[in-house]
């Protein structure tokens, strides 16, 4: 089935202070669509009417700001909340997002890590991977770790989807399929992520962060200190 292409990313920032993601991350692909959601975090006793009261004017302006750098059109959003994770859902659902990103504090941007898991969930992963390869100087290792007894499958998975990625017209020279045998498949992941700008992983749940991304999406969001897009589950 081709690659639909033209994801949706939700980018979540903390407005209540001046750190911003890297504007290198948000102008990585034309081909996406932005969605800047500006949490403003609220103490758990303190009412989030009267902090949006005191702050809105300072949350909406340091967003502004932002979107600014990226010189594009994207949706803005500004949430006073208790809860950043359950925000972030709502705003994924709310928007029809493909992808939320999570930013490391590495910059690079050239060097794209994908790990694959299955076929569950691959048509987003690979159409997410597509657009962030529009660009000429970017490159995708698609990766998978597996028991030596599930080699063949393993590697049936990393070349089917290296052949989608050329049919979506992506040079086969850029993609890169990589296969471990082992028998502790999280390990090797994180292990291999350090060696790369940018993570692709996908959910294992329909929802973000550590209860849901599953443990070794969680590890990488933890462990290794790079910028991931995390493709939701639907």
């Amino acid at each position: 089935m081709p690659l639909s292409g033209g994801s949706t990313i939700l980018v979540p920032v903390d407005v209540s202070n001046d750190e911003r993601p890297a504007t290198d991350l948000l102008t990585i692909s034309d081909a996406v669509t932005l969605v800047l959601l500006g949490y403003y975090p609220v103490p758990d006793q303190a009412p989030p009417a009267q902090l949006k009261a005191d702050h809105e004017d300072d949350a909406q302006r340091r967003l502004a700001e932002l979107a600014a750098t990226i010189d594009r059109d994207a949706t803005q959003r500004v949430v006073f909340t208790h809860d950043r994770d359950e925000t972030v859902d709502r705003a994924a659902e709310e928007y029809d997002c493909d992808a939320i990103l999570l930013p490391g504090s590495h910059t690079a941007t050239e060097r794209v890590f994908v790990p694959l898991r299955g076929d569950d969930n691959l048509d987003r992963i690979l159409s997410l991977v597509a657009d962030l390869l529009r660009r000429d100087e970017a490159t995708a290792t698609l990766f998978h770790a597996t028991t030596a007894a599930e080699q063949a499958y393993g590697q049936s998975l990393l070349d089917d989807a290296a052949d989608r990625l050329v049919e979506a017209g992506i040079d086969r020279d850029r993609i890169d399929t990589r296969l471990a045998t082992t028998d502790d498949p999280g390990t090797a992941i994180v292990e291999s992520a350090h060696e790369f700008d940018l993570l692709v992983v996908g959910e294992t749940e329909p929802s973000l962060t550590d209860r849901i991304l599953g443990r070794v999406s969680t590890r990488i969001a933890d462990e290794v200190d790079r910028p991931a897009f995390v493709v939701r589950k639907t």
